[in-house]
């Protein structure tokens, strides 16, 4: 009898004991929020990223419903991100949703995009040779900033409008010397980067250059 009493004594302090005022709290995550994108425009984007409370992030198509999970009932904040530059949301971005209490949620981005007016260029310099400027050079590019550069290195210039720009690398010091036109001819492609690679010779011998390992 004693000892019975003992072992009811021991598993009543181990339980811990709820007053009326205290409160149980069970959170589910299992709910989730149905992302649905649409893209109009003469220039369209196809692939967004959405991410949800600034957490999980993963990849919508244009047309196509994402599903994010493991959220818990009450408001979330969701992000369409990835956006091309002639493209935007309509509206609010990131957007408020609920998922409710049936573990629900859904919201609706769409996109606008507009045609495509700009261009990327892409410099890649090389330089060979023993004597090589430790110091590099510098990259003009017309309708861009002028920009430092290194010996073996490569710098992209975007936003620039579509036709033909003017690519000039400067503080090119003997014995060192440009291989071709310099300043060279390139032309910027609407929606497009397109790669233009300088050869700099500093006199024989020296290692392959990195930009193009």
């Amino acid at each position: 009898m004693c000892t019975r009493l003992a072992s009811t004594l021991v598993l009543a302090l181990l339980i811990p004991l709820a007053g009326c005022d205290d409160t149980f709290i069970s959170v589910s995550t299992d709910g989730r929020i149905e992302v649905f994108v649409n893209t109009s425009g003469p220039d369209t984007d196809t692939r967004f990223g959405v991410s949800v409370d600034g957490g999980a992030q993963q990849i919508v198509t244009s047309g196509a419903t994402a599903t994010l999970l493991n959220l818990s009932e009450g408001s979330h904040s969701v992000l369409l991100f990835g956006l091309a530059n002639n493209c935007r949301v309509v509206g609010a971005n990131p957007r408020t949703v609920v998922v409710g209490s049936d573990g629900t949620g859904s919201v609706a981005f769409q996109v606008s995009c507009t045609q495509a007016t700009i261009g990327s260029i892409e410099v890649i310099v090389a330089t060979t040779g023993a004597s090589a400027d430790p110091d590099g050079y510098r990259l003009a590019v017309a309708g861009g900033a002028i920009r430092d550069i290194g010996a073996s290195a490569r710098e992209t210039f975007e936003a620039l409008t579509p036709g033909i720009h003017l690519v000039t690398l400067k503080d090119v010091d003997p014995p060192c010397a440009v291989i071709g036109s310099n300043p060279r001819p390139v032309t910027a492609i609407q929606g497009q980067t397109v790669t233009v690679e300088i050869a700099v010779s500093c006199g024989p011998g020296g290692p392959p250059p990195a930009a193009l390992r």
